[in-house]
Parts: structure tokens; sequence; C-alpha cells
């Protein structure tokens, strides 16, 4: 009797209100919407110490990728866009052997950028599209935006790079798509039907669908894509604590960190790390898939 109590219990306690989650979600959207701009600027100020180390190093290798494809020509003016810990703006210095400037959003990024390549980069703390509005046309040769589009207004980014590009200018893009981290997002959305109530900011992002969606982006803005790709990259952790650690550590949580109250942040992300275990824990651990979108386009 007392075993038939306990698991009616935990079952009541762990019970998924989907109807209530559902009207939270509209409240939310509609109603009162999160800063999100705000909230991934708090995240990513909060990681920038061990970013490179963490994200930097896992995804060097496609950012590399896109600045090899990218190719830009000895002496060109360029700009990196969500530049981050500065790995990318390096690359493209390396390339042209000109200075390249950085433009980030988050204050501990820049900070970070600043002591790993100030030397041979600049690096502005801002936002990259009120920063683009204030650049003059046909100015630049060169921009790049690696794992950030979908934080700021993508189309709106896309017209400004455009406008800035001078003709016969490059651009190149790499980023997580809309369903980069589909099973995480899954598990959010079942600890969070547990207590719709401590659901108090819903983050909303703008990440493009795949490469297509990018492509499609560039053709209407009068940009030519000269190469689309795309794919995954996985990682595995122990358990849903390790798992939660890395997501937060990385930037892949950024914002859903304050997808609820301080006070029952603990509870939430405890909770969170369980359902991790239950859906996806296996012999190996659980498997945290990043999947990506890149393109090189030309004015």
């Amino acid at each position: 009797m007392i075993n038939v109590a306990y698991n009616h219990d935990m079952r009541e306690k762990h019970k998924k209100h989907i109807f209530k989650m559902a009207a939270r979600i509209m409240y939310l959207f509609f109603i009162k919407p999160a800063d999100c701009s705000s909230l991934v600027k708090r995240s990513y100020d909060r990681i920038s110490d061990g970013y490179d180390e963490i994200w930097t190093n896992h995804m060097r290798d496609l950012t590399g990728l896109l600045i090899s494809r990218l190719n830009p020509n000895t002496g060109d003016i360029s700009l990196d866009l969500t530049c981050g810990t500065g790995f990318a703006t390096n690359l493209i210095v390396q390339k042209t052997g000109a200075i390249v400037v950085g433009v980030d959003n988050s204050e501990g990024m820049i900070t970070q950028a600043r002591k790993n390549y100030g030397n041979s980069c600049k690096f502005v703390q801002a936002d990259i599209l009120k920063y683009l509005k204030k650049q003059p046309s046909c100015s630049v040769d060169t921009v790049t935006c690696c794992w950030g589009l979908g934080y700021s207004r993508p189309f709106a980014v896309l017209r400004e790079i455009r406008r800035v590009l001078r003709k016969g200018g490059k651009v190149g893009i790499i980023d997580n798509s809309l369903f980069s981290l589909r099973e995480v997002m899954y598990c959010s959305f079942l600890t969070f039907a547990e207590q719709p109530e401590k659901f108090v900011n819903l983050m909303r992002f703008r990440f493009l669908m795949n490469s297509w969606h990018l492509g499609l982006y560039c053709l209407l803005l009068g940009l030519k894509p000269k190469k689309l790709w795309g794919g995954e990259k996985s990682y595995s952790v122990e358990n849903g604590k390790k798992a939660i650690e890395k997501l937060r550590a990385t930037g892949g949580a950024a914002g859903f960190e304050y997808a609820s109250n301080d006070e029952d942040s603990e509870e939430i992300f405890d909770r969170f790390a369980e359902i991790l275990e239950e859906k996806y824990l296996r012999s190996d651990g659980i498997t945290i898939t990043h999947r990506y979108l890149a393109g090189i386009a030309v004015k």
C-alpha cells in the first residue's frame, strides 16, 4: 500500500499539464514577451571566461571551414558579426593581413576577445543590427557572422549586410538551425509542463530552418548564394546533470536559464536533468546534437 501511494504521489507530482502549458506559452508570446536580447547577453557575459574551451574548440573545424571557403582576399576590409571571443575574427586577419572589426553585444565576450586577439583585431561591443545601420553603404569587402545570427533579426541583418558590402563583396554565415537542439527543447517543454506557472520567460529566437532558408533570404535581398551546406556535430555526457552544465556553458541554453525565476531555477534544472536521462540516457551517456546551417553569398 505504501508503494502504491508513493507511486501515485510521484505520478501526480510529475503529471504533464499540456493544455495549461500551451496556454502559458500563448500568454508569454503575445501578452508578456521576454527581453530576449538582454537575457542572451546576460548568459554570454556569464560564460565568456570558459567559452573557448567548451564551445569554440568544439566547433573550431566548422568555423574554420567557413572562413576557408569564404577565402577573403588580401587587404579586404572585413566585419565579423557576433564575433564572440574573436576566433573567427582572427582567422580572417590571417587570410587578409588587415585589421578586422569584430562586433558582439556581450561585454564579457568582447573583453575576452580583446585579451585573445586585441593586438591584431579591433573589437566593438554593440548590437550587430544597430552597428550595421551606422556603417556607410558599399564600404566593406567581407562580412561574417558565426553562431549568432538567430539571436538577432536575420532578414534585417542580411539586408544591412548587402547594403554595406561593395559590389563583388562576400558574406559568410554559420549558425545553429531552428531544430538544432530539438531533443533538449522537447525535454525542456516536458519539464515546464509539470509546473507551467513557473515558466516566466519565453525565448523568441529567429534561427533559420536550414541552409536553403538562408539561401532564400539571400536571393530575396539580391545576394547570390555561392555555396550552401549544413550538418550536425555531437558530444556525449555522462548524465543529465552534466548535460545541463555543458549546455549552460556553451550558450546552448542561452536565455533558457532565465525561463524560470531565480528561486525556482535549481528545482527546474534538476528536473530537466532527470527528464533528459529518462528520454535519452544510453549505455554511453547522453548525446547532445547541434544541427547547423552555413552559406556563402556574393553581392
